[in-house]
């Protein structure tokens, strides 16, 4: 689509009637101007406090992060010309430190972001947290560039203080024509001889997403409760840069209504914002810079769409407007166009890396640091104009003289300067040479500027050992710092990264489909004998779950993770009966993950017998249920030993006897369980050798309590028809 404006109109001047507004007069006309007031009114107000308050800051931190001088320093200046001005970039470092130890932190193994009941008793809930923990892997894995969205989103926040994100679900269709063959391949035609034209709806766009927008381009009231800015202000203004062509595409699909695409590019757009946006991406020219001017209207020019989210009345109302000039749809309410959001829930998520009392817009990690980053330019090019000047000394010349300064000032190896009185023409300006002291004083700026950001690098263990630090002390500073960074990545995960997982669970539990559950998370079979439940998947999506994410202390360190993972294994082991219950696959998999190698799963058979599945979960419900009825009898036999110790003593003698016949017989059966598996002769021996011994055992236990069973009489005991008749009894 080619758009064409000879002659852009001039600001402020009249311009002709816009056909897709209707008259003010009229009863709509009034509506619409009433939702364009509150919209500007807003969005001015917000602008004006993030250009007084924050502007500038932001500006400063982009401007450290990418590694040049901001705005108004000294090096900018026509002074430092000629004079040494280099960044050192130790701001852009830290900030990368940061996104590595989230990156162990957090993809280290799968099981960082973890579902689970809310009602552990609930099978119906327990089976909806085995099936969304799998679906919500399976989408940061394979639909959403999760790695790369959350490593951007702590950027975000550690060099502007904040991050913010829009989750949404995207659905698109194309409708796709095709000719009806039969069952040979042959066209279909129709009573006229045409071939039959079939048309279905192809997906194009079926999936979750997790948009990350710049700072610069949200705004909210000032005043909100500092504690949830996004759900306690009256407004969400999220500013979006689209091409004209894609507007103009979205009012020829009657999807908004019609702007005159020359208005278009002239709706407003502050000068600050620009500014922001021109600091984000220096040095590169920024397409979305207007200030260039106008020019001649493309298909692939900018104009800046804002999505209004306006709390009225108590809802929250949302429509789309072109800066703050013209309504592109009609208000509706934001629960139409987000359904699966709950009551007074927004689908915007604001988090941050610090956390401070009182303030909607904490500050960053690069803030924290910037007048130790302008110290380290500062030592490093008075060091390096030092070393200039030691090398090429600087001359104090008699005027008028007959010197040839051309040659002076070159100063090459075995050169000459002619000159008439060198002795008093020309004086030699000696320097002292202070860079000792400079790479002194750079270290101490080394360690305070990383023990505010949390890292403990080389330059600091170097300055600590200048500085006749212990062993001990330089420990310390490690441990300081790890746990710096784990508190800046805790707060990050709290703020940001849960709400935003439980968003996105709640996404899938609205919108999936049947099939990618059964595709993805569906072992069904298994999941209907584990917990005995075989429900439609749409309402076992929507359970009740809880959503946490796992990181905390010695996240940023697996040999600690895994050092604190076999302390707490090898005190369970000391417990009776618990080794027995260890999901030995998944520590394997938890071990294998932290040492790098993805979750570990390629070092675990996950393709197990059913039926050896089967056969342990039997033993450990048969091994419940002799637990449960030997506590059962020995309180029956504490009652009946107030009522009459003869009877009740008898009764504890026959009662033993069938525990010890039921422990044996499941002893036996582990044993056939193991013949089964066995690969080797000796080891099939050895089983045998224990199988006949047991089989002996049984039969003589059997023996003394038939003898038992003629003295003593039924009384108390199990009969071996309803022995055989107990659930999970073998034998």
């Amino acid at each position: 689509m080619s758009l064409i404006n000879p002659t852009p109109p001039l600001a402020g001047a009249d311009l002709p009637p816009d056909p897709g507004i209707e008259d003010p007069s009229s009863e709509k006309g009034k509506t619409e101007d009433k939702w364009l007031r509150i919209a500007r009114q807003a969005y001015e107000s917000s602008s004006d406090w993030v250009d007084a308050n924050l502007r500038f800051q932001w500006d400063k931190s982009l401007s450290l992060f990418n590694s040049y001088h901001p705005a108004g320093s000294k090096y900018n200046t026509e002074a430092y010309s000629k004079r040494s001005k280099f960044f050192r970039p130790k701001t852009r470092s830290a900030v990368r430190n940061l996104q590595s130890a989230m990156a162990v932190a957090f993809f280290t193994n799968e099981d960082v972001i973890n579902v689970t009941a809310r009602n552990p008793n609930d099978p119906m809930q327990a089976a909806a947290a085995v099936v969304d923990q799998s679906i919500l892997q399976y989408r940061l894995t394979h639909t959403i560039p999760w790695f790369q969205t959350i490593t951007a989103a702590l950027q975000d926040a550690a060099v502007q203080g904040i991050c913010v994100s829009h989750q949404y679900w995207d659905f698109e269709q194309k409708e796709e024509s095709y000719i009806e063959v039969d069952s040979k391949d042959a066209p279909v035609v129709d009573m006229e001889g045409n071939p039959v034209v079939q048309k279905q709806m192809t997906s194009l766009n079926d999936k979750p997403v997790i948009e990350l927008i710049s700072p610069e381009n949200i705004r909210i009231d000032p005043a909100s409760d500092w504690a949830d800015p996004i759900h306690s202000s009256p407004y969400v203004i999220h500013l979006t840069p689209m091409f004209i062509q894609d507007v103009v595409q979205k009012m020829d699909d009657g999807e908004w209504k019609y702007v005159d695409p020359n208005v278009l590019l002239h709706v407003e757009d502050r000068e600050n914002d620009n500014a922001t946006r021109l600091t984000r991406d220096e040095p590169r020219m920024d397409p979305l810079d207007s200030s260039a001017g106008y020019g001649e209207i493309t298909d692939y020019k900018i104009t800046w769409i804002h999505k209004n989210v306006i709390r009225k009345d108590g809802i929250d109302w949302c429509f789309f407007t072109a800066g703050t000039e013209h309504l592109l749809t009609d208000a509706k309410p934001l629960l139409e166009m987000y359904p699966w959001l709950r009551e007074s829930e927004r689908p915007y998520v604001m988090g941050y890396v610090n956390i401070e009392a009182h303030k909607i817009y904490p500050a960053g990690t690069v803030q924290l640091t910037q007048e130790l980053q302008a110290a380290a330019n500062e030592i490093w090019n008075q060091r390096f104009d030092n070393v200039k000047l030691v090398m090429n000394k600087r001359y104090h010349i008699r005027r008028d003289r007959n010197i040839d300064l051309d040659a002076l000032f070159r100063s090459v190896p075995g050169g000459a300067v002619e000159m008439d009185d060198p002795d008093q023409d020309v004086r030699v300006i000696e320097t002292r040479d202070v860079t000792s002291s400079a790479y002194a004083e750079q270290d101490r700026i080394n360690m305070d500027f990383d023990e505010l950001q949390g890292n403990f690098s080389t330059s600091t263990v170097q300055g600590a050992r200048s500085l006749n630090e212990t062993v001990g002390g330089m420990n310390l500073m490690a441990g300081t710092g790890a746990t710096i960074t784990e508190y800046v990545l805790r707060t990050f995960s709290e703020s940001w990264v849960e709400k935003v997982m439980t968003q996105l669970l709640r996404l899938e539990q609205y919108y999936e489909t049947d099939e990618v559950i059964l595709a993805v998370a569906g072992q069904v079979a298994q999941n209907k004998f584990k917990f005995d439940i075989d429900p439609l998947m749409d309402d076992l999506l929507r359970q009740d779950v809880l959503l946490k994410v796992n990181v905390g202390i010695n996240a940023t360190d697996p040999m600690k993770k895994i050092q604190s993972l076999m302390m707490g294994i090898t005190a369970l082991a000391e417990l009776p009966g618990v080794v027995q219950t260890f999901n030995v696959p998944e520590i394997v998999k938890e071990v294998f993950g932290h040492l790098g190698f993805k979750d570990g799963s390629r070092f675990v058979n996950s393709e197990a017998d059913p039926q050896i599945e089967e056969l342990q979960q039997q033993l450990q419900q048969m091994q419940q249920f002799i637990e449960t009825e030997q506590q059962k009898t020995q309180a029956r036999l504490q009652v009946e030993t107030l009522k009459q110790k003869g009877d009740a003593a008898v009764a504890s003698i026959k009662a033993g006897a069938d525990v010890r016949i039921a422990q044996m017989r499941s002893q036996l059966d582990y044993i056939e369980l193991q013949l089964k598996q066995s690969d080797t002769e000796t080891r099939r021996g050895e089983l045998m050798l224990q199988r006949d011994a047991l089989v002996n055992q049984i039969a003589e236990q059997e023996i003394t309590r038939q003898s038992e069973m003629v003295e003593e009489g039924p009384v108390g005991i199990m009969a071996r028809d309803d022995y055989a008749s107990v659930p999970y009894a073998v034998g």
